[in-house]
């Protein structure tokens, strides 16, 4: 019974490395950088380039009514098949959320209200998203599949609501988001079960763009220092942080890649924005775009 016993255990011990090792070896690889650009095009177009910056590729045109709508904020699905990102092609600056497969088809509009800076649940079933309700912004979700919207934040309910969106992000683990009220720029920290809110960052700490790291126990984020912004790494559990890269955009949101070892983000050169990547290893910056254009919000 014992030789039995010992044998299951370690059949049971065999299917689960078997089991962790097939799901590691479907993690979406870094073969591409998703991004918006204005090369080549009137409006903003989500765009694809290889890894070193070569072969461009458009994914989106130019179909809106009487002008030249923005693609925008594109982020990749968890299993690497789709993007959600945001477009005003009601009107300019009216923006809802989309999503289409990573080659650019099947492009469908998920929101009928307004929505912007989209992000994906770590599942894949649910994209987080900001938009103003009876004029009022909350933080919401709705399936990536389409359907009804979850209101996370109950701002209607304050005497002083936000001023404008919030960018969140989800922890790996899908128990908590994080997110920053563009305006107000503090870190909060959100229990998804509870709906509790903790403030993450001291409140003369001026913080946008966070997302958490692979592992979840560091978040990169944009932080104003003076009268620059700096993209930085900070701990999710004290107020540690160092600088990554000085004098970066404020509005494009980092990216880390699968690895945790390179992030993505929007440097100025020459007055146009341009994409870097930055080995946190090395240190060493690449420079992904040269063009006299706007080249802005990485993910891969």
């Amino acid at each position: 019974m014992k030789t039995l016993f010992f044998n299951m255990q370690l059949l049971m011990f065999l299917f689960a490395t078997l089991t962790i090792q097939n799901i590691n070896s479907q993690t979406p690889q870094n073969k591409y950088i998703y991004f918006s650009s204005e090369a080549n095009s009137a409006g903003r177009d989500i765009c694809r380039i290889d890894t070193n910056g070569a072969t461009r590729i458009k994914l989106t045109s130019n179909n809106g009514n009487g002008h030249y709508p923005h693609h925008i904020n594109p982020k990749i699905s968890p299993d690497g098949t789709k993007i959600v990102y945001q477009s005003d092609t009601d009107r300019h600056d009216k923006y809802a959320i989309w999503i289409m497969n990573i080659d650019g088809s099947d492009k469908k509009r998920i929101t009928l209200k307004e929505g912007m800076y989209p992000n994906w649940s770590p599942d894949g079933k649910k994209i987080i998203f900001s938009g103003r309700r009876n004029g009022i912004w909350e933080i919401i979700t709705i399936p990536s599949s389409g359907g009804g919207e979850t209101n996370l934040t109950q701002n209607f309910k304050e005497k002083n609501p936000p001023g404008w969106g919030a960018v969140s992000t989800y922890h790996p683990n899908g128990k908590t988001i994080v997110f920053s009220y563009v305006r107000e720029k503090v870190l909060y920290i959100m229990n998804l079960e509870t709906k509790e809110i903790t403030q993450n960052s001291p409140s003369n700490h001026r913080y946008t763009q966070p997302i958490f790291s692979i592992d979840g126990t560091q978040l990169a984020a944009i932080r104003k220092i003076d009268k620059s912004y700096h993209l930085i790494i900070k701990s999710t559990k004290n107020d540690s942080i160092k600088i990554v890269s000085k004098n970066v955009i404020s509005y494009s949101a980092p990216s880390w890649s699968h690895s945790g070892k390179e992030i993505l983000f929007t440097g100025m050169v020459n007055g146009n924005q341009q994409l870097f990547k930055i080995n946190l290893e090395t240190k060493k910056e690449t420079q992904l775009t040269n063009n006299n254009t706007f080249n802005a919000m990485p993910t891969w």
